[in-house]
């Protein structure tokens, strides 16, 4: 089996242009990836997602692809890759354009999965601000169709319209899109990872975000996942009592099924003060970085990294009926 491994290489040049390329992927996770899947006995071809890629997927002879191709442009960039598989007949990992094009949108992804699933009040900024003096403070002001944290930066918490107003404009004038204002919820941040389908959809983990300084308010900023080792303590389980690990379990699975999630996904909590877990967002094509990736992170008790790539595949081969060697 001919496996084209779809990708975005974060360029040499990244850390000096700010976190215009905060969800592309290093050589290292490529190569770990791609070491990964040939223990499955495949053979693996990494393509770089860009203009060349339609020419590539055409003349490349691929039975399946493993994409984790984060794409250019705005909201509907995830999207690109798999509509090109999907050109071209090619079976591949994870979920489809539109689910993509959904989920990296927060607040099209918020009416989804609501009310099933409770999500915070928020007001979307797209050309004026009106709203903000209805929301709660404080708020949290960040970029609507972006991942990795791109663009919620310490100063993404505010407690003023004021404030808001100004990172707003700074955000719509750095990403060109439109900015998401949610009421902040003081509870704990907790992430859940699935895996699978249909009925074998299950939950690969879930992994508590919590400050190592005890103290204050916390924001998961595109600076603490950057410097997690000394700002960021994950707890595996969650430090949470059974009845809220339920229902969270319940709302992530929920979620995963409204937006139509497929192979894997990433699923982002927040608890309010009255202990009920709140989406945030859905990551349908998290990041898997074999150190440093919280769905690495919070698989890695039940599951070393080589088998949460296998996984993956695997369980898009059995959604394809493709046979694996």
């Amino acid at each position: 089996m001919r496996v084209a491994l779809l990708h975005n290489e974060k360029p040499l040049e990244a850390s000096l242009q700010g976190d215009a390329f905060e969800e592309y992927d290093s050589p290292g996770t490529i190569a770990a990836i791609a070491c990964a899947l040939r223990g499955l006995g495949v053979e693996v071809e990494p393509l770089e997602a860009g203009r060349t890629l339609p020419a590539r997927l055409a003349a490349g002879h691929y039975d399946f692809a493993f994409n984790i191709a984060e794409g250019f442009g705005r909201r509907c960039r995830e999207a690109v890759a798999p509509a090109l598989c999907e050109l071209f007949g090619l079976p591949y990992t994870g979920s489809d354009a539109l689910t993509l094009a959904t989920t990296l949108d927060k607040a099209v992804a918020r009416r989804l999965v609501a009310p099933d699933v409770r999500v915070a009040r928020a007001v979307l900024i797209v050309d004026n601000e009106t709203g903000l003096e209805d929301l709660r403070y404080p708020v949290v002001v960040k970029p609507n169709d972006e991942g990795s944290s791109k663009g919620i930066r310490r100063d993404a918490l505010v407690d003023s319209v004021t404030e808001a107003r100004r990172i707003s404009r700074r955000l719509r004038h750095e990403y060109a899109c439109p900015v998401l204002v949610e009421e902040f919820l003081p509870g704990a941040e907790v992430t859940v990872g699935i895996l699978g389908n249909g009925a074998a959809t299950a939950i690969a983990g879930m992994m508590e975000i919590a400050p190592k300084s005890a103290g204050g308010r916390f924001l998961y900023s595109i600076e603490a996942k950057r410097d997690w080792r000394r700002e960021v303590d994950y707890h595996i389980p969650p430090r949470l009592c059974e009845e809220e690990l339920a229902a969270l379990e319940q709302d992530a699975l929920t979620a995963y099924r409204r937006l139509g999630c497929r192979d894997l996904a990433r699923i982002d909590f927040r608890f309010d003060e009255s202990g009920q877990p709140v989406f945030l967002e859905c990551n349908a094509l998290p990041g898997l970085d074999p150190d440093n990736s919280d769905m690495v992170l919070l698989s890695r008790p039940g599951m070393p990294y080589e088998c949460l790539v296998q996984r993956i595949l695997v369980e898009a081969c059995k959604r394809t009926g493709v046979a694996l060697p």
